[in-house]
C-alpha cells in the first residue's frame, strides 16, 4: 500500500482563542479607514506567486490599502511595513534581529502551560479537543481505518512545552518530533515526554530539535503530518512561503 502524502496542518485557531497575545506581538496592521485587518502578521501577495490569470485579485488591492501599525505608525501598505520590520531584501542583519527579539520575549517566559498560552491555559482542554477532532477527520479521509495500526511520524512545529504533542499528537502517532526555538520551553516538554519508569511505550516523543521554524527542513519522507499552530504567525511572508515549499518538497519526493 502506498504510504500517505505528508500534510502540512495549521490548526485554525478557535474562536475563544483568537485574542491569545503572539508576543512580542508582530506587527499590527490596520486599514486607515480604522477597521482591523489583522492581528498577527499580514501576510501581503508581494512574496507569492502571481496566478496566471486576466482578473485581477480582490486581495491584491487589499493589500495596496495604506494603514498603520499597533505603535501608530502610518504605512502605504503591508510591504512597506514589513521593509520597516525586517528590512529590505538582503538585509539580512534586520530580519535576524527580528526573530532573536521574538524568541528573546519567549526565553523571559514560564514554561507552563499558562506561560506559552500567555495567560489562558484555561482553553487548554477546548482546544485540545477542537484539535483532535480536526485530526481524526484528515486521517479518516486518508484512510479507510482512520490510521489505527499504522506507524505514523508527526513533527510538532512550535511545540513549546510539548502541551499538543502529550495531550493529542502522541495518542495517534507511533513517533512525534518536537520543534521549538525556545530552549528551556524544549527541555520541560524533554522532561514532561520521559515514558515512566517500567512501562512499555509504543508512542513516544524521538527528536527535539531547538530550532526556529523558519531554518528548519524536514527530512524526506519522514513525517506522515507536520502540525503547526500558532507559531506560524510568526514568520515574514517569504520565510511563512519558503517553509510551506520546503514542506512540498520533503512531501513529493517521498518513497
Amino acid at each position: 500500500m502506498a504510504p500517505m502524502e505528508a500534510q502540512v496542518l495549521i490548526r485554525v485557531v478557535p474562536s475563544y482563542a483568537r485574542g491569545l497575545p503572539i508576543s512580542p506581538p508582530p506587527p499590527r496592521f490596520e486599514l486607515s479607514a480604522k477597521p482591523l485587518f489583522r492581528s498577527s502578521p499580514l501576510r501581503s501577495t508581494a512574496s507569492r506567486p502571481a496566478a496566471a490569470s486576466t482578473e485581477k485579485p480582490r486581495a491584491s488591492a487589499i493589500m495596496e490599502a495604506s494603514g498603520f501599525d499597533s505603535e501608530g505608525r502610518e504605512f502605504k501598505n503591508a510591504e512597506e511595513m514589513w521593509g520597516e520590520e525586517i528590512g529590505k531584501e538582503g538585509d539580512v542583519h534586520k530580519r535576524k534581529e527580528w526573530y532573536r527579539q521574538g524568541v528573546g520575549y519567549w526565553e523571559g517566559v514560564e514554561a507552563t502551560a499558562d506561560g506559552v498560552l500567555g495567560g489562558y491555559a484555561h482553553v487548554n482542554d477546548a482546544d485540545i479537543k477542537g484539535s483532535e477532532a480536526f485530526l481524526k477527520m484528515l486521517l479518516a479521509e486518508r484512510f479507510p481505518d482512520g490510521g489505527r495500526g499504522r506507524s505514523l511520524v508527526a513533527l510538532d512545529c512550535g511545540s513549546g512545552i510539548g502541551r499538543v504533542t502529550k495531550n493529542l499528537l502522541i495518542r495517534f502517532f507511533t513517533e512525534v518530533d518536537l520543534l521549538e526555538p525556545v530552549s528551556h520551553f524544549l527541555e520541560a516538554a524533554r522532561e514532561s515526554l520521559v515514558p515512566e519508569s517500567g512501562l512499555a511505550i509504543e508512542n513516544k516523543a524521538t527528536n527535539f530539535f531547538c530550532v526556529p521554524l523558519q531554518e528548519f527542513t524536514p527530512d524526506v519522507g519522514r513525517y506522515d503530518v507536520i502540525w503547526i499552530q500558532w507559531c506560524i504567525g510568526h514568520l515574514a511572508d517569504d520565510d511563512f512561503v519558503s517553509f510551506f515549499m520546503r514542506a512540498k518538497v520533503s512531501q513529493l519526493l517521498s518513497p
